[in-house]
Parts: structure tokens; sequence; C-alpha cells
């Protein structure tokens, strides 16, 4: 397949109508004024802009899907509604009523078809993590640190990112068992202070979930995580860039901080995400969408309204990045973090051809996963 014609964006910046050749499920060539192969199909992007498809690192569903239902189907339906919003790969991310319900989340998931998106795995988040500071996470589902309970919950799928409060008992020890395993730990709903989160890292820890959401705050006298996080080399950042969990302007400054190669955009969404209302259930409370946040009855914030197209729109509307850096966090970054930076996040040859096709605005118009066509818009 020849895709012809598009404005093509690389983390360096775009190349104005390039062709890019893709075979056998990954990009061939890049380049302008490629020849079609005998037999090839080509598709004409022109006055479109070709970007690697985003990857979501961090949600737990939309579109009316959940991933903490324990049901395979509902992984698979999520599967073929996010690619609508250009979204080529996903970790089903599973906080859930108690550790079984967790496992049972992650091996749901282990055991979905997914005929759009592709499923990298599971993120963890939890349960070992801060009474203090669990934000909606259901009370139940906390555990204090569990060699045990860490392996079951390790095999019960393939977990690529797993949240850790290291200031809970046994934090840190259970921060590096997680990492020696190949886990990318994530410092998250935590109370950890400044020291504390430095030694996290140091001992393996290499992201975080959602900057400054259900953490303890950067405070002039008491820095703590995310302190620690911009000071620490190759650690990535979850940003939720959809105006509810962060003000634009600390985006600019948490981006400028880290630098684009560190800032992660992640939706944090769940079911409701992407219908405009709707209500979602978390253990025995109600949370429910209005005015595009999802909060519980006491106000508490419980996930994400947003989609991956809206995200990187706010990026680029409040002047995080251009739009070759904002695709760049939303693709190339997570990869990364996901494990996949191989293959995955990048229009370059001998990566997936995991592609989306977005008209003015950051609009979705097609979205291709391996090199098929998984969504068209009825724009196309």
């Amino acid at each position: 397949m020849l895709l012809r014609g598009a404005g093509v964006l690389l983390p360096e910046g775009r190349i104005e109508r390039a062709d890019v050749l893709v075979e056998g499920g990954r990009i061939a060539e890049v380049g302008a004024g490629l020849a079609a192969p005998e037999s090839a199909q080509v598709v004409d992007l022109s006055g479109l802009t070709l970007a690697p498809g985003f990857i979501d690192v961090h949600v737990h569903g939309g579109g009316g899907h959940s991933l903490l239902a324990a049901d395979s189907g509902e992984v698979s339906a999520h599967s073929e509604w996010v690619i609508s919003r250009g979204v080529t790969s996903f970790l089903a991310t599973v906080c859930a009523l108690d550790a079984e319900h967790g496992i049972a989340c992650a091996e749901a998931a282990a055991e979905a078809r997914c005929d759009g998106a592709q499923l990298l795995g599971v993120n963890f988040e939890g349960p070992f993590v801060s009474p203090q500071r669990r934000g909606a996470l259901p009370s139940t589902w906390l555990a204090q640190p569990n060699r045990a309970l860490l392996d079951r919950l390790l095999a019960s799928a393939p977990v690529r990112v797993m949240t850790i409060a290291p200031e809970l008992d046994g934090g840190l020890e259970l921060v590096a068992a997680a990492a020696a395993t190949g886990v990318r730990v994530s410092v998250g709903h935590t109370d950890a202070t400044y020291e504390i989160a430095r030694r996290a890292f140091e001992a393996g820890a290499a992201h975080v979930t959602h900057a400054f959401n259900a953490m303890r705050p950067l405070h002039h006298r008491d820095p703590g995580p995310i302190a620690a996080a911009i000071e620490a080399s190759g650690v990535t950042v979850e940003v939720i860039a959809d105006g509810v969990h962060l003000h634009p302007a600390t985006v600019r400054l948490l981006v400028r901080a880290l630098g684009r190669e560190r800032a992660c955009l992640v939706t944090d969404a769940v079911t409701p995400a992407g219908l405009g209302a709707g209500v979602f259930r978390i253990g025995d409370e109600e949370a429910v969408m209005k005015d595009g946040s999802i909060r519980l009855p006491d106000g508490t914030i419980a996930g994400s309204a947003a989609t991956m197209d809206a995200i990187v729109r706010n990026a680029v509307e409040w002047g995080v990045a251009d739009a070759a850096g904002a695709l760049e966090m939303a693709s190339a970054v997570p990869a990364g973090a996901a494990g996949v930076g191989q293959r995955k996040g990048r229009i370059a040859a001998g990566y997936d051809a995991d592609l989306v096709a977005l008209s003015e605005n950051f609009g979705v118009w097609g979205t291709w996963v391996g090199g098929r066509c998984v969504y068209m818009s009825e724009e196309a």
C-alpha cells in the first residue's frame, strides 16, 4: 500500500507532500515521489496530515465500553471504538473492587480479540497505593506491598505498567522487585516526599501516573514527587491535557520542565468518554459526567471524559507544543513507556504501520493498524 501526498509529521517536523510505502504491515519507505509497486493499493491523502497512531497507556474505557468489567467483549468493543479517535494501541488500565476482581479484569483483557486498536497489555493502577491519595480508586482495591500478590498480578496478563506508592511500608522494595521483572513502575496515588520519590526512581521506577493528581503537591518547601521526576533522567510523566485535571498553564510549565520527549499524553478516560453524557460506577459510588468532567458525589475527579484526538488538539491550542511535538507526546513517548518504542510511535522504515490521517484541527480522517485500514470517517 502506498499512502500518497500527505504532510507527514515526524518528531523533527513536517515533510510536505510525502509518501509512505507499507509492506507486510510495516513501513518500508518514507519520501517524496515514491513509485507505487505493481498491484499496490494507492491511497490519496492530499491535503491531510499523516501522523503516528496515538498510543493511550492510561485508559479505563470510552464510548460506552468499560475495561473494568472483567469482560473480554468489552475490551474488544473498546478496541473497535477508539480507532475513531486515532488510537492504534492502548494499555487496559485496571483498578478494581479488590485483588480478585483486578486479576479477572486483567485476564479478560489478555483473552480479548481486538480487531481495532491493538491491546499492548495491562496497566495496573494500584493496588499498592496510598489511602490518603487514592482519589477515586475504591478503598477495597488498595493493598499493602505484598510480594505474593505482586506475583499473582503479574502472572494474570502481560503487564506493562504498574503504579506503586513508594512511601508505603515495603514500597521501595516492591518498586525494585517489579522493575526487575521488566514492568515499568509508575509513582502515583502517592504521598511520597521528594526524597522518597527520588529513591524510588533510583530503585527502578521510570514513570509518573497522572501528574499532580492524587499525589503530594509541588510546594516550594516540599517539592514532592513531581520535582523528583523532573530531575530524574529518563522518567516519563503522564499529562492529562483535558482542562479538568490540569490548568493549561500547568501543562505548559510541566512540559517545558520535562522536555516533550518525557511528557506522555494520556486520557485516563472512563466508560462515558466521548459520549457527551453518562454515568460510570466505581465500586458502590456513581460518577456523573457534567460539563466535560466526571466526578463522584463529593466532587472527586473520577477519570476523564477526554479522547486522544481532543488531548492532542488541546496541547497545540494551549501552546504546549507545535503539532509535531504534540503528536510525539501522543505516540513516541507512550510507545517508550509501554516498552514498544523500537517498533511503534514513529513514521520510519521498519516501524509498524500504525498511522492516523488527520484533517484540519486534528479531526480523524482514517486510521491504520499494522497497515490495515480499520477506520475511515464519513468525510473520507
